[in-house]
């Protein structure tokens, strides 16, 4: 499994707001390690949806998922001191919306 299948897989699974790449480790031009921060849209049984990407996805790496509600990821990414406010920062979208939840 290559890591574009990766990300169609958590796509698939969750239909989320945003997908953000942190904390990657790179060998030359191949990944040896990734975290995924997904957003989605609804509540939902994290450890359920978390159970089900672990399961469905055989990466050739480690790969480890943090899973947000908008509602957390708004509240949290405002918070200078909070891990998603870090991985906002530093982070690296790779599905959905460049910004989110400013009214």
């Amino acid at each position: 499994m290559n890591f574009n299948e990766i990300l169609d897989t958590v796509v698939r699974y969750c239909h989320p707001i945003r997908v953000i790449l942190y904390g990657e480790k790179m060998t030359g031009e191949h990944m040896r390690s990734a975290n995924l921060c997904i957003i989605v849209d609804m509540m939902c049984d994290k450890n359920r949806l978390l159970q089900q990407l672990y399961l469905e996805i055989n990466a050739p790496f480690p790969v480890q998922f943090l899973l947000y509600n908008a509602e957390e990821w708004n509240k949290l990414r405002k918070d200078a001191g909070s891990y998603a406010s870090a991985i906002e920062k530093k982070g690296t979208i790779l599905y959905g919306e460049t910004t989110q939840g400013e009214h």
